[in-house]
């Protein structure tokens, strides 16, 4: 590193200063802003220290702004005056050592103290502590304190809180704090890491601190020394590190970690920047989830996520490396050096002082954060208490609703008319919603399946944009389906979400699954394979075995497996299959079966007599052709053509036949690329090539024809390969299709947590997986979107259906040995906090007790920082506050005293609880107003008046008894 840059700890408004240290040239240069022109530092030079020692570490005297300390080659440790009002005075003073080497690290103290931190030498010490509060440096040049003997060390700091503190990184072993009061040499705490360089600490919350790994080891791990002091051998678990990074930055080319430092003026945000010009501010957060006792030890993608309540909020790329293709410039123009502006900084925000190669300076801020937004629980967005934008009024149920929006988008996008009467009759080629009066595009022979979902659930967005009372109106969607019932009874939620296909397609699986699985239809061999996917089917293979074995001595193999397959399909009765040779084709029987393909020609002219009353006429030929009745295709393209609902094309003559020409096969192509309907694009496409497989790959088809074909006509190798491929590609992109081939496993639970993430419908996710959760999964996402969801419904005041879903819960997660999975689920009805949502009652069990982030205020800092668990000694008594959050209990509003506090109308009420009326113990609350009050207040007042006593409250509470 051949240069840095350091804002000075001691800039105003009016000064703000920084230093320039230009390492190659061994000169300080103190500068001052003059002016900032957008990104660029207009800056005047105020004093220069030039011509001295070769140095490698530097830092800013805590006490006086004047004073900075540069730790040289040889190990000295140098005092230089930086100060414009005393140019000729430079060097202050040096503390020689006895055997020289490189001073690695240097680091003042709020208490004046100097540390060095030098390179390894025998029967030395290699941390040395000065005491520069003495009045004669020069008469007393030996160490306050000698640590670390024979270990070098690469990085020190100071705690500002704890003087007499400081971290210390020893070289390629370990992390060690000292506190300079103890009289042992030791440390006092440590743990052992490679990750020894760039020491930082958090300035808003020193608990935290940060450190970096060595040359070509881009890593950064982040510390609790709170766990590090705490740490005994008997506890190998308490490591102390809380986050990693491993890389933080791009590592394509060989990156070094050049500088890492906290920013100053937000928690737990840092920055790091990288020899390749990279510079990066994280800014982390933590969650209050608490994984299960019986969870913490499954294995699996998810399991190491929860450890830690600490997780990455926002990263920002300030810069990229200089390679970079989107960023791409010249090596030597790339950031050299950085620091954050904290004291004085004239700009608002996070912002960063950048040192170019040609020293000039520039400033960059990080991006603020979004916006708030007021919005109320109604989907109201105000300001100032008054409503600005509210949701459009709603004209049926919420798929109603829905169906209008996404026509309307749709068609914008599509540039179809919303009205089918001014539609070409070329479009009635395309599939749509079963719903009178809409005709919504949902298949396209251009876009893929999931990317025609995508443009549903989003409206089309950017490409279309809807009003924004329209747009309120759709966060209003799961509230209002929850309303509308919906909950675990497939047929009705099919029905509620009418308006998204992929949707009731994915509720029309998990019912084919529960049809399969009724009266033990899924077991055999021993093997309960209930909710299992196509591709955990044809793999015959099990994550977990031993919630599905029936005999629990039993040995598990890939032979068992098939053994089970083989006798469930003798249960049912599947006929032979009959397509390609293969060498499991009971395993196809039962994977057709579960993707809904009819393996009788009964069910299948029934399913597409069905699609032909829908208006999708060549998807329900070409799906017979598809399952091989050519018969039954044709029956039905003879009645469609009768009843003038399809042209005739000549599409008969093609589908009797077993080998097509080659002018049937140019014909195929111009039909091909005239028509706009997948179904038909796709048979042609199998006409043209001869191959299943070009037809299995046609994206606009849906996923679950496409794996029903695959299973049907591609060989095991090629099968095995597409369903891999499928599923990996699926879970990836969040395609709800992809339950077909995952199930309810645990693979399903990474494909909801990206359908989540995209869609942020965690109502259906729980729903769906609360067939297998907790029974045949158990996975630590699962408890906490349950409980989300349950925090969701309490909010939404929607209790009975809470109840009902957890009852019908219940019911399900029940083992074959009757023995419930599920632990009881707080009541919906009780006294809530308003703050948490949590209930009032006290709970002195650790292990039943939950823990919030609450905001509190530290006497150093006037920010709100972030706190684990309730607030002690804040209110004279528990009773007058939330015991989890600590919030306040809402006031009487008769006699504005705190709920759960004695009658302030009775003398010595506080001593005499025994005496006192047994409703004035009780809280009472009016659900329409939320208004509380005491028991024996609220009947007294309401035994006279009908109207709430709140002033402004025109709610007729006593009218509602």
């Amino acid at each position: 590193m051949e240069a840095a840059i350091r804002w000075s700890p001691h800039s105003t408004q009016q000064r703000p200063q920084f230093l320039i240290i230009d390492v190659a040239g061994n000169r300080l240069r103190l500068c001052q802003i003059e002016s900032i022109e957008k990104s660029k530092v207009n800056y005047k030079q105020l004093c220069l220290r030039d011509k001295l020692p070769n140095y490698t570490a530097f830092d800013w005297s805590k006490q006086d702004e004047d004073i900075v300390g540069v730790g040289s080659t040889s190990g000295e440790a140098i005092l230089v005056r930086v100060d414009a009002d005393h140019p000729q005075s430079g060097h202050l003073h040096a503390f020689p050592i006895k055997h020289q080497r490189k001073c690695n690290s240097i680091a003042f103290s709020a208490k004046n103290f100097l540390a060095t931190g030098l390179d390894r030498v025998r029967n030395d010490v290699c941390l040395n502590i000065y005491d520069l509060n003495v009045s004669n440096l020069s008469s007393n040049s030996e160490p306050y304190k000698k640590l670390a003997s024979s270990e070098a060390i690469s990085s020190i700091k100071f705690f500002s809180s704890q003087p007499d503190t400081l971290v210390a990184g020893v070289s390629r072993q370990c992390i060690r704090i000292y506190d300079l009061r103890d009289s042992g040499t030791s440390g006092v705490a440590q743990y052992p890491t490679r990750q020894v360089h760039n020491i930082a600490i958090d300035p808003l919350d020193e608990n935290y601190f940060v450190s970096a790994g060595s040359t070509g080891d881009p890593t950064v791990t982040v510390w609790d020394q709170r766990f590090v002091k705490q740490r005994s051998s008997s506890d190998p678990a308490s490591s102390g590190a809380v986050l990693e990074f491993r890389p933080i930055v791009d590592n394509s080319q060989s990156a070094t970690i050049w500088s890492l430092r906290y920013c100053g003026t937000k928690r737990s945000t840092f920055g790091v920047l990288a020899n390749t010009g990279e510079l990066k501010i994280v800014e982390l957060a933590q969650h209050s989830h608490k994984a299960e006792l019986h969870q913490s030890q499954i294995s699996g993608p998810s399991a190491q996520s929860w450890i830690s309540s600490h997780y990455t909020k926002v990263s920002h790329n300030l810069t990229y490396p200089w390679y970079d293709e989107q960023h791409r410039q010249e090596e030597h123009s790339r950031v050299v050096a950085y620091d954050f502006m904290t004291a004085g900084n004239p700009l608002t925000g996070q912002c960063a002082l950048m040192l170019y190669p040609d020293r000039h300076v520039e400033v960059m801020k990080a991006p603020p954060t979004a916006p708030r937004i007021n919005v109320t629980p109604q989907e109201e967005i105000f300001r100032n208490k008054s409503i600005i934008v509210k949701p459009s009024s709603s004209l049926g149920t919420i798929a109603e609703d829905l169906i209008k929006l996404q026509n309307k988008s749709l068609s914008e996008k599509h540039h179809i008319s919303p009205d089918p009467k001014d539609s070409l009759s070329g479009r009635l080629d395309k599939l749509t919603i079963d719903h009178p009066h809409r005709n919504i595009p949902l298949q396209s022979a251009i876009e893929t399946s999931s990317q025609m979902h995508e443009d549903l659930l989003t409206l089309a967005y950017p490409e279309v944009k809807i009003p924004l009372p329209d747009y309120l109106k759709t966060l209003q969607t799961q509230k209002r389906r929850c309303q509308e019932g919906y909950s675990l009874d497939c047929r009705r939620n099919k029905e509620i979400v009418s308006n998204d296909p992929w949707l009731v397609e994915a509720w029309n699986m998990v019912e084919r699954m529960d049809s399969h699985a009724f009266d033990d239809g899924m077991v055999g061999g021993g093997l309960d394979l209930k909710y299992l996917g196509v591709a955990a089917i044809w793999a015959n293979k099990l994550t977990m075995y031993d919630q599905r074995l029936i005999d629990p001595d039993a040995k598990t193999s890939e032979g068992i497996f098939v053994e089970a397959v083989q006798e469930i399909c003798q249960n049912k009765e599947f006929p032979p299959f009959s397509s390609i040779q293969t060498h499991y084709p009971e395993n196809r029987q039962l994977c057709l079966s579960l993707c809904g393909w009819n393996l009788s020609k009964i069910g299948l002219r029934e399913r597409c007599s069905t699609l032909i009353d829908k208006g999708q006429y060549y998807k329900a030929i070409v799906l017979a052709v598809f399952q091989g009745s050519k018969d039954v295709a044709l029956d039905l393209l003879k009645e469609t053509i009768q009843q003038k609902r399809v042209q005739n094309i000549g599409l008969g003559a093609i589908i009797a036949c077993d080998y097509a020409s080659e002018d049937q096969r140019s014909m195929c192509a111009w039909m091909a690329d005239t028509t706009e309907d997948p179904y038909l694009k796709g048979l042609l496409a199998y006409f043209i090539s001869g191959d299943w497989y070009s037809v299995v790959e046609m994206t606009q088809l849906s996923l679950t024809d496409r794996v029903g074909i695959a299973l049907k006509y591609l060989s095991d190798e090629k099968l095995t390969h597409f369903l891999q491929l499928t599923a990996a590609e699926t879970i990836a992109y969040g395609n709800i299709e992809g339950l077909l081939l995952t199930g309810l496993t645990d693979r399903a639970m990474d494909l909801f947590e990206r359908y989540i993430a995209k869609f942020g419908d965690i109502q259906s996710a729980v729903l769906i997986l609360s067939r297998a959760c907790p029974l045949y999964i158990q996975d630590t996402r699962w408890p906490l979107w349950k409980d989300i969801y349950l925090n969701q419904m309490q909010t939404w005041r929607t209790f009975l259906e809470r109840t009902r879903y957890i009852k019908e819960h219940n019911l399900l997660a029940v083992t074959r040995e009757g023995r419930s999975t599920n632990k009881p689920s707080s009541p919906s009805l009780a006294i809530r906090c308003p703050n948490c949502q949590q209930n009032l009652a006290l709970r002195k069990d650790p292990k039943t007790s939950r823990q919030y982030l609450t905001p509190v205020t530290t006497p150093k800092h006037s920010g709100p920082r972030l706190r684990t668990g309730p607030l002690r000694g804040m209110v004279s008594s528990p009773n007058l506050a939330c015991p989890n959050c600590n919030a306040q209990m809402p006031r009487c509003g008769l006699c504005m005293m705190w709920l759960g506090s004695t009658d302030p109308s009775k003398p010595g009420a506080a001593q005499t609880l025994k005496e006192e009326d047994f409703e004035a113990r009780l809280m009472v609350f009016c659900m329409t107003c939320t208004h509380g009050f005491h028991g024996h207040h609220a009947r007294d007042w309401f035994a006279r008046h009908a109207m709430c006593p709140v002033p402004d409250c025109q709610c007729m509470c006593g009218l509602l008894k």
